[in-house]
């Protein structure tokens, strides 16, 4: 270190020690002979003590030459000069800069190793606090957002963030401290990003002291980054790995305001990037997992797509296959009523084919998210309607009730929700007594809308209400005939969940009784209210 450097870096201890040592000087100067060339010299000992006590022995060096030089100048015969006449004073003087030195160097050190422990004892209550922090999160972006805030606390930093390495670009996983800390790093910033993640380095800017044991340092020139331009002091990259993998790094923003770390931060960053990593190695673990498990549920979906539409397809197809058989056999004379219910047959078994590739068609669409919702304000008792004509051939021979309040109107999609209550008046003829009449209802619950289908039969087992609405779910019922894929139920509740409402089951003393409840429309009820 350069002298220039060395008055720069302790500018403030050589300053005072120096005007501590004239003022003395000042003090003793018209009080000499009375006070004694001895005790004079013991106190400008003391003073250099005292500055090596306080400022480090560095500057207690520096005080020790000074007071040694203006004892020898102002008080050592003869006076006014540096040269000394009896050699018993320069015997004292040099004695006097020996101890000056010895003692300034052994309270220097003991300054030192309190200083130390102290920081030790921060460090140490700050990691401790870190690991119950992290202890009590259960999710790894949980922890990753309270290790920021001990980074921020433990630092007093303005901010700290914690950026992974994405195809996209960098991605910020956990931020806290100023509002600008969770910001998407620019040009420059990933440049540091990256050099810091590749290089296991830590890049920092107008820090002193960020290297830990694990990482070397690089210091950029100040102002080479934006953020240093809008007065940023300070910006540091630490690498984030766990082994000899790299997960990202932590992003450290602004100037440090704890003492104790100012001048070492690299001591609490480089257990806080540790944590990071692990918290982000989770992170990746969970993605990881989470993704497995979609893929899992996929091939299960899949499987039991297959085994539930498998009957499904072979027993209509079987049907037609037979009828065209039969139609087609040259050998059998077939009456005209013969023929035409074999024609009945194909066509019934075609669109019970149709219905279930229709179903599995909307499932994906609905698995996808591939279905546009449109909302607007629609007629409750128009939606039964229309889902009443659409069905007359499945519920032909049946009575069709609809019982609906004439100016109940909801919010949703009008396609969605007519094509749900089709598909409940569907499962309601399928699944009911013979002839059984069917009722539609609209009526105004609460702030909200029901409308049910509601069937004559024996209802559901107790045990499948929960679970109708499930994929490939088909109860066996209280005497119910298990028919279709077990989709219809599913692609209701997806349906009505795209319009924000909620759909369920009852059983009422009649049979089975399916509810679509619906926000009402907002502007429609106080338009009512007015009138």
């Amino acid at each position: 270190m350069t002298i220039a450097a060395f008055v720069r870096q302790r500018r403030a201890g050589i300053v005072l020690s120096g005007v501590g040592i004239a003022a003395l000087t000042a003090a003793l100067a018209p009080v000499h002979a009375q006070v004694g060339l001895l005790n004079a010299g013991l106190l400008f000992l003391l003073v250099s003590l005292l500055v090596a006590a306080t400022w480090g022995w560095q500057v207690g060096l520096f005080a020790a030459l000074f007071s040694n030089l203006t004892f020898n100048f102002f008080f050592v015969p003869p006076r006014f000069t540096f040269t000394v006449e009896d050699p018993k004073n320069a015997f004292a003087l040099v004695i006097f800069l020996i101890v000056a030195l010895i003692g300034g160097l052994l309270l220097a050190a003991a300054r030192s190793a309190a200083e130390e422990a102290r920081r030790r004892a921060a460090e140490t209550d700050v990691l401790l606090r870190l690991s119950r922090t992290l202890i009590g999160q259960t999710e790894p972006e949980a922890a990753l957002d309270a290790l920021c805030r001990e980074v921020v606390d433990a630092l007093q930093a303005r901010g700290a963030s914690v950026l992974r390495a994405t195809p996209e670009g960098w991605e910020v996983l956990a931020s806290a401290g100023w509002e600008a800390s969770g910001r998407a790093p620019d040009a420059e910033e990933r440049a540091m990003a990256q050099r810091a993640k590749l290089e296991r380095t830590s890049v920092m800017l107008g820090y002193t002291g960020l290297g830990s044991t694990r990482h070397r340092t690089i210091r950029l020139p100040s102002g080479s980054v934006r953020q240093q331009r809008d007065s940023t002091r300070g910006l540091a990259f630490v690498p984030l790995s766990v082994g000899e993998r790299s997960f990202g790094v932590l992003r450290l923003d602004g100037p440090i305001g704890a003492t104790l770390f100012r001048d070492e931060p690299g001591r609490l960053l480089a257990p806080f990037a540790a944590e990071a990593a692990l918290a982000v190695q989770r992170v990746e673990m969970a993605h990881a997992a989470s993704h497995a498990e979609a893929l899992k549920e996929a091939d299960e979906m899949k499987s039991a797509l297959m085994a539930s539409i498998s009957h499904d397809l072979k027993t209509p197809l079987a049907s037609i296959k037979t009828a065209v058989s039969s139609l087609l056999d040259k050998g059998v004379t077939w009456s005209p009523a013969d023929a035409e219910e074999f024609l009945r047959t194909i066509d019934s078994e075609a669109d019970r084919l149709n219905r279930l590739l229709s179903d599995i068609l909307e499932l994906n669409r609905l698995e996808a998210g591939a279905i546009h919702v449109s909302m607007r304000q629609l007629n409750a008792a128009d939606l039964l309607v229309e889902a009443r004509n659409r069905t007359l051939l499945a519920t032909a021979g049946r009575r069709v009730v609809i019982d609906a309040e004439g100016d109940l109107t909801v919010r949703g999609d009008e396609s969605l929700l007519v094509q749900a209550l089709v598909n409940l008046i569907h499962n309601a003829a399928n699944y009911s007594t013979p002839g059984g009449s069917i009722t539609l209802s609209a009526v105004r619950k609460d702030a909200a809308a029901e409308l049910a289908v509601g069937d004559e039969g024996p209802g559901l087992a107790p045990a499948d209400l929960p679970k109708v609405f499930e994929r490939f779910y088909r109860g066996g019922g209280t005497g119910r005939r298990t028919k279709g894929s077990g989709l219809g139920l599913a692609i209701v509740k997806g349906f009505v969940n795209l319009c924000g409402g909620t759909v369920g089951v009852e059983n009422s003393p009649r049979g089975a009784r399916f509810v679509i409840t619906l926000p009402l429309d907002a502007a429609a009820t106080q338009s009512a209210a007015a009138r």
